[in-house]
């Protein structure tokens, strides 16, 4: 009975969230299921509805979803981009300008202005993954609270911002949900290869200590079989669309615990910072789109600074470089992860000092 309680409690959140996608996807909104459910949840944690009901997503379920995800860009590489493996060494230069420059200016915008302390200020400005920045920061006497609502608003945003625009601004079809083979269709050998591709990918790269390990190990199994030719399969949208729900629920999630004041106190600087970083990505596109071989709209979602798994699935909405995009955003936080903590002691920083 425990047990089962126990499993029960985590259902509010992932009802809500299922709610909100199928809102959303009546609407015919982007990304529908993951958007739809991180806007629902996070408004039922924000308006204190999380003080009656339990809301939160069980760390394996969202665990799993992930895998999920990882396997579905996995499938996107194909065979033939081996050949264009050269055209990617000018996203990789470019990237290297994006990091510290985003950084530097989120950290001014923090620092200044927000008045966050500069260590905090350092590891809520680079544009690295959620949860491995909050770790660091916090390792080096940040605010942890402070760090993740942040980033979490960074993530938020432009998983909000990206999609709309593409849809309303660029005109351009983001479907609300996953296409492809539906499950009652999977071969099942085909579905086995690809739960295996999940797990194997997962226990690897844990083994290996690869950063969001969860999400990228079973991303680079799942690749390399499609790039060998082995699979042309991909995960059915039904189960795609309920990894969105759990997803989105997860960031919604996020807020619990922080005061509505302080969300307020942070977000309209942590907003302010996005957009820089976003208007910076996009005058990057502008300037070097045509100079590194890829189009616009795929440069911009590789400069984004998104969650890896969020900014994929837009790609994959647009049916634009998926592999590229989600390679780049995996470089872009190997990279952050790597460096910030190196910069970081270079450079000295220091609780009430510059």
């Amino acid at each position: 009975m425990s047990a089962a309680r126990s499993l029960a409690s985590y259902l509010p959140a992932l009802l809500i969230g299922a709610a909100g996608g199928a809102a959303f996807l009546y609407l015919r909104m982007p990304l529908a299921w993951m958007l739809g459910s991180m806007v629902f949840v996070g408004i039922a944690v924000l308006t204190g509805l999380n003080r009656r009901l339990p809301l939160r997503v069980h760390p394996y379920l969202r665990a799993a979803m992930i895998v999920v995800i990882g396997v579905m860009l996995g499938s996107a590489f194909k065979p033939a981009m081996i050949e264009r493996a050269r055209e990617w060494l000018g996203l990789v230069a470019l990237m290297l300008v994006y990091v510290p420059v985003a950084t530097t200016l989120c950290y001014v915008i923090f620092r200044r202005f927000a008045g966050l302390d500069p260590v905090t200020s350092y590891f809520s400005a680079t544009p690295g993954g959620l949860q491995e920045m909050t770790l660091v920061g916090e390792h080096y006497g940040g605010d942890g609270r402070s760090i993740i609502l942040t980033h979490a608003l960074r993530i938020f945003l432009v998983v909000m911002t990206v999609p709309v625009y593409f849809r309303f601004i660029e005109r351009l079809d983001v479907p609300p949900m996953a296409q492809g083979a539906h499950l009652w269709q999977m071969l099942p050998l085909e579905g086995a290869l690809l739960i295996a591709c999940g797990v194997a990918g997962w226990f690897l790269a844990r083994l290996l200590r690869i950063p969001a390990a969860v999400l990228v190990g079973p991303m680079l199994v799942s690749a390399i079989v499609h790039l060998l030719g082995w699979s042309s399969a991909s995960p059915p949208p039904e189960l795609v669309a309920a990894a969105q729900v759990v997803m989105g629920a997860a960031l919604g999630c996020r807020f619990v615990g922080t005061p509505l004041r302080e969300v307020g106190r942070i977000a309209a600087w942590a907003a302010f910072a996005t957009l820089v970083m976003l208007a910076l990505a996009l005058g990057l596109t502008v300037a070097f789109a045509e100079r590194v071989g890829i189009n616009r709209e795929a440069l911009i979602l590789v400069l984004s600074p998104g969650g890896m798994a969020e900014m994929s699935l837009v790609a994959l909405g647009l049916g634009v470089e998926v592999a590229i995009v989600s390679s780049m955003h995996v470089f872009r936080i190997a990279v952050v992860v790597i460096a910030a903590p190196a910069v970081f002691r270079l450079i000295g920083l220091k609780r009430g000092s510059d």
